[in-house]
């Protein structure tokens, strides 16, 4: 029954799934896996009341995991490509990456961030204190200043998502580089 099906079957799914997807070979690829499917599954559960209807289902679905595959692998063969270049950028013979910390503190100092969480802000993300630190040196309680550093970093979200809205995208690290004219 599987033979029969499949001599009766191919050139009708073939020219279904081919005008459908507008690749030939991959209709003729993803129907070839169907039909070895259909080989291992049928003769466990025996053959479907509408063996066509199964092929082209199994095929219809090769076809969509082939087509995400593909997606994916260009996807990744971009970024990983993009990743390259950055890499090749920041590899330098006296570092491996380069030192933002001095643009961080201007971010931190942004007009738009409460002043009296600006230097907190700084240690945190800086020079990497724990809320608890820089708690004792504000006299504060420390869950305090951890509430106000979360708080402060969400306000910060919010700012470079608008800044990235207003400059076209463009993150706010990029445009607060030297050639920006951002003073403080």
């Amino acid at each position: 029954m599987i033979e029969q099906t499949a001599r009766h079957s191919y050139g009708r799914l073939v020219a279904f799934l081919a005008v459908r997807w507008r690749d030939l070979a991959a209709a003729e690829d993803a129907l070839a896996d169907a039909l070895l499917a259909a080989l291992e599954s049928w003769l466990e559960t025996g053959v479907p009341d509408k063996p066509e209807a199964w092929l082209l289902t199994a095929a219809r679905r090769r076809l969509i995991d082939v087509n995400r595959h593909a997606r994916v692998h260009a996807d990744a063969k971009q970024t990983l490509i993009t990743m390259a270049k950055n890499a090749q950028e920041w590899a330098g013979p006296e570092e491996s990456f380069p030192d933002e910390r001095l643009k961080m503190l201007f971010i931190c100092a942004h007009p738009e961030i409460d002043p009296s969480m600006r230097t907190p802000l700084m240690l945190q993300s800086v020079l990497g204190l724990d809320a608890a630190r820089i708690a004792s040196a504000f006299i504060v309680k420390p869950a305090t200043m951890g509430q106000r550093l979360t708080r402060t970093r969400g306000s910060w979200v919010s700012l470079q998502r608008s800044a990235q809205s207003s400059a076209g995208r463009q993150p706010l690290l990029r445009r607060m580089g030297p050639k920006s004219g951002w003073r403080c």
